[in-house]
């Protein structure tokens, strides 16, 4: 082989140029000497460098200017410059900042822990590349997602974040204020992405007074819109998604006003109907099998909070029945554990199902906090106790509503596995067990139960503290 040294002599020997007997562990001179034998018998290889010259590469450059009287001589190019290797040459990759925004947000989904997973946020995540580039403020959106998501786990919060956040905010609101765009699938994306990307860095009240609203309207808007881009599966997966997050946030919230064809089963929508399953949702069919979290249920329930005392007889069906079967449907399949945690798909599935008994939790405790104030009545005959004070239905509900805390305490708690973002939504359920806490008065408290609830309470302190400390820049502005 050309280049390849033929010598195998130690290292000492082919220093003073002697030949080696290369005999071990010592070579005869090294033992002489009594100095270390190292590399003796190693077949050595000569590494030529080849440099070609820009002259060489680039002969416009070689032919230098003639001299002449009237001109002065252009001097040759320094010695670096004409022995620069080719390749060092820095070839420009053609880009531009949609490419870049795309190229950040696709390493944002290769990330396959579903403790930092942006597909938990919904399915139609994965499709967001290919909508760059249609309408500016989902661009700037997701331009401030990509750049804010490395806080989420190292909580370091940068200018460039801010920035970026605050031109999204600029650009959303343009695009709601222009109505050439307001009512497409693109900025409604956007306000979805902001209100993420506010979870994490901002610190309440930088977009709307109530996001829920500005979706909500959103949504009437396309029900009724002629715009085709609404017929595709992302904005279908998308409306279904946000339609679960406005309808819960309508429990609180009664200026949010859904217009009913948009979970009306007799269509035709506007809006196409998803094939995949939403995060925190079951399609119409329902993977789990959950009642309780169909859109239409979910709309009902929000109707009866609306007017409790006017829908008693719908709340009561629906906690006997629907409620009842839900919870112990997703008890079932979340003590199954011989499939949990063992891949990123058996983890996103369990933390779903987290998620959904979370909220049938939540549901549930409010059901029972209705009841236990405005249908002590009912229940007195429809429970058939005797007891004249009705002391029975109303123990019972109480044991259910501390049955209910100590299952949302016990489900947060497993699930602070998955923090930050596959766990996000488990604030909202403490805080209801913990608003359930405080609301209800109970009669025939003794002092066992008062040390039990001042337990309860201070655990679901602990587990806010916990939880508030996964955004801790959203969680200092509240």
């Amino acid at each position: 082989m050309p280049g390849v040294p033929s010598s195998r002599g130690c290292d000492a020997c082919r220093q003073q140029k002697k030949k080696c007997d290369q005999l071990k562990p010592l070579c005869s001179r090294c033992a002489r000497l009594r100095v270390p034998c190292i590399g003796s018998g190693q077949r050595r290889y000569k590494f030529l460098g080849h440099t070609t010259s820009l002259d060489q590469t680039l002969p416009h450059l070689a032919k230098q200017p003639s001299t002449t009287k009237d001109t002065e001589p252009t001097p040759p190019l320094p010695l670096a410059t004409r022995l620069m290797p080719v390749a060092t040459i820095p070839v420009a990759v053609p880009s531009n900042k949609a490419t870049l925004d795309a190229s950040r947000f696709v390493s944002a989904l290769q990330v396959t822990d579903v403790r930092f997973d942006l597909r938990i946020y919904g399915p139609f995540f994965v499709d967001l590349p290919r909508r760059l580039g249609r309408n500016q403020a989902l661009d700037a959106s997701i331009r401030a997602l990509s750049v804010s998501f490395p806080a989420v786990q190292t909580h370091k919060y940068t200018s460039d974040m801010y920035k970026a956040y605050g031109e999204a905010l600029g650009c959303l609101r343009a695009a709601v204020g222009d109505a050439t765009t307001a009512g497409s699938v693109e900025t409604l994306c956007a306000v979805y992405l902001i209100v993420i990307c506010q979870g994490w860095i901002g610190r309440g009240g930088d977009i709307f007074p109530s996001h829920g609203e500005a979706i909500a309207h959103l949504l009437n808007a396309a029900a009724t819109s002629k715009n085709g881009n609404w017929q595709d599966e992302f904005a279908a997966e998308l409306a279904n998604t946000l339609l679960v997050i406005v309808l819960l946030e309508s429990f609180t919230n009664h200026r949010i006003n859904l217009n009913p064809v948009l979970w009306a089963s007799e269509l035709p929508l506007t809006i196409a109907r998803p094939n995949r399953e939403p995060h925190i949702s079951n399609s119409p069919t329902g993977t789990d099998g959950v009642e309780c979290l169909r859109i239409p249920a979910l709309a009902s329930i929000s109707s009866y909070v609306r007017d409790v005392r006017g829908h008693l007889p719908g709340i009561r069906s629906t906690y006997y029945g629907p409620l009842q079967r839900d919870l112990a449907r997703m008890k079932f399949l979340l003590s199954d554990r011989l499939s949990c945690n063992d891949t990123p798909t058996e983890r996103h599935v369990h933390a779903r199902r987290q998620t959904r008994y979370g909220m049938v939790l939540l549901l549930a405790l409010m059901a029972n906090w209705a009841l236990s104030v405005y249908d002590t009545t009912s229940l007195r005959t429809t429970l058939g106790d005797g007891d004249a004070g009705g002391g029975g239905a109303e123990l019972e509900l109480e044991k259910e509503a501390n049955y209910f805390v100590d299952e949302t305490i016990h489900l947060a708690e497993e699930a602070s596995v998955y923090r930050p973002l596959a766990a996000s939504a488990m604030p909202a359920f403490i805080l209801a067990a913990r608003t359930m806490l405080g609301v209800k008065q109970h009669r025939a408290e003794d002092d066992g139960d008062r040390k039990r609830k001042l337990a309860r309470l201070a655990r679901i302190e602990e587990l806010l503290v916990l939880y508030r400390g996964d955004f801790p820049a959203s969680a200092a502005g509240t």
